[in-house]
Formats: C-alpha cells, structure tokens, sequence
C-alpha cells in the first residue's frame, strides 16, 4: 500500500508541475501577443504610409481605340449542322433502329452548339463593353472631370480602407489644384499605455509619458498626410496634391476643443517617387518635403491658416 501511495503521490506532483509550466508558457505566451499587438498598433497608426507609389496609366488607357462590337460565329453550330446533315446510318444502325436515336442525338449537338456560340457572342460583346466603358472613364478623368475623379478615388483608392489612420476625406478641385481634406485621429486615439517584452519573457504595462503621446499623435498625422498624397498620386493622372489635416485641438481663445487644420502638405509623385518609404521615419518625409506645421513636444499640433495655402474651409 505504501508502495502505491508513493506513486500516486509522485504522479499527483508530476502532475502538478506540469500545469505550472503549462500555465508558464500560456503567460509568457499572452506576454509576447500582447506585446506584438502592442507593436501593431503603433506601426498601423505611424506607418501607413510606408507602401511603394504604384500609379496607373489613365494615358495609355484614355488614348486607345474602342473596340467594336463583334458579330456572332457560328463555328460550332456549322459543325454540329455538318455533321448532321452527312450522318449516314450504318448496317448496324439500320438493322436495329439506331438511326433515329442518332439523328435525335446529332440534333441535340446542334443546339448545343448553338447555344455554345450564343454564350461566346455574349462573353465577348460583354468584354468589349467592360473595355469601351474603361475607356471611357479614362478619357473623363485624364480631362479631370470631377465626379470622374471622385468615382475614381472611391473604387481605386484604399482611402476606404484607412480606418487607424483618418477619419474621413474630402476632395476638392480648384484651379487645377487637386486637395485633399482629412479628418485626422485625434491625440485621443493614441494608446495610453505602453506593452513591452521583458527579458523574463513577461510583458510590462506602463502609462505612455504625454511626451510620448504627443509625438505619437505628430507621426500618425504626418504618416496619414503622406499615405493620402500616395492615394491620390497612384489612383489620378496628377502629379501634383495637397493634403490638409484636421485634428481636433484646443481653441485657446475659446476654450472649446475643435477640428482645425494643422498640416499642409504638396507632393508631387517624383518626389514621394524618389523615397524609400518603406524604411522612412513619418515625420522625416515631412520636413524633407517642405510641408507646413506647427507642433511643440509640450502641447502638440496648433492651427495653422488654411487660407494661407488657398484652402477655404
């Protein structure tokens, strides 16, 4: 009896200790998500705008030919009608009265041929619509027709899909000029608290200095700016946008927070062109562009004038 008690008991400790290093690595594994989480977070509020600049060719598409409508083949048809009309019954056929069940079956061919040639009319009457339509389209935005260019941006654009970096886009076109209106997150939108690895493996929570906050809330706004100005640029025929952000802010004169604008950005395709944005820090873009902000690391981003850039908002 002994002999078992102590085998149970060994089992049970085994047991045991192996839920604590179940439970160990399960921690250490919540440790390292939330930290990666973390991670993500912060390189999808700071670097949207590290993708390459792709740009369509509206010129190559607007200056192409249209298609002309194709008139209907009847290859299949004619060999099914061929093969029916010059179908001679053999002995066989004759002999057990196969020859009408052959014929009913060179019929059916027929009109499935037919129907065959009928779909292939219709597949390539439909493409050649889909491409004069492009055309089309084309023609109307190389000639910068407004709501062209607005559709355009809507089913082009991955203005739609940029949920943590703006809040929403205006666009508008004066003069020549293309300018984009962004509603940017606010210095709210920034995480509070910091997760990172320890060298336990155990994840630590700290509160995000303001400091820190602030200048979160500077890279998310200038990556924003230039991952707009890349939309634009890779889905229009410009080369040339401007992209002014809003950020909710203090009125110091009347003490109410508000949606001011805070960032002027021009960029020109050659420019964003020449970056290797996908290793490129936000805020070095901005300033290698020239764009116009006013920001402290004490207080963060304060207006600036819009009309001074010809914007009247």
């Amino acid at each position: 009896m002994r002999a078992m008690d102590r085998a149970a008991k060994q089992a049970e400790r085994q047991r045991v200790a192996r839920q604590r290093a179940l439970h160990h690595q399960a921690h250490l594994d919540a440790s390292a998500r939330a930290a990666a989480e973390y991670e993500e977070i912060v390189e999808v509020l700071t670097g949207a705008h590290r993708v390459p600049l792709s740009r369509v060719d509206w010129l190559a598409t607007a200056t192409a030919s249209e298609l002309p409508m194709p008139e209907r083949r009847s290859e299949a048809e004619d060999a099914a009608t061929t093969r029916l009309a010059e179908y001679t019954p053999g002995w066989f056929a004759r002999t057990f009265g196969r020859e009408q069940k052959q014929r009913d079956r060179l019929a059916d061919e027929v009109a499935a041929a037919q129907a065959c040639d009928d779909a292939a009319h219709s597949a390539e009457t439909a493409a050649a619509k889909a491409r004069n339509a492009e055309i089309a389209v084309a023609r109307r935005v190389v000639d910068r027709d407004p709501d062209a260019m607005v559709a355009v941006l809507d089913e082009r654009s991955a203005l739609g899909s940029l949920p943590f970096s703006v809040e929403g886009v205006d666009t508008l076109l004066l003069d020549g000029r293309t300018i984009a209106i962004v509603d940017g997150l606010n210095l709210e939108d920034m995480p509070e608290e910091i997760v990172t690895l320890l060298k336990s493996g155990k994840a630590s929570v700290k509160a995000l200095a303001v400091g820190k906050r602030i200048e979160m809330h500077r890279d998310a706004i200038c990556s924003a700016a230039i991952r707009v100005a890349l939309e634009y640029l890779a889905a229009l025929p410009i080369d040339e946008v401007e992209v002014l952000m809003l950020t909710d802010i203090l009125d110091r004169g009347s003490g109410h927070i508000q949606s001011l604008p805070v960032l002027h950005l021009r960029a020109t395709a050659q420019a964003l062109g020449s970056l290797n944005l996908p290793r490129t820090q936000a805020i070095a873009v901005i300033e290698r562009l020239g764009a116009h902000m006013e920001w402290s690391k004490r207080v963060g981003f304060s207006a600036i004038n819009a009309a001074a850039f010809g914007v009247e908002l």
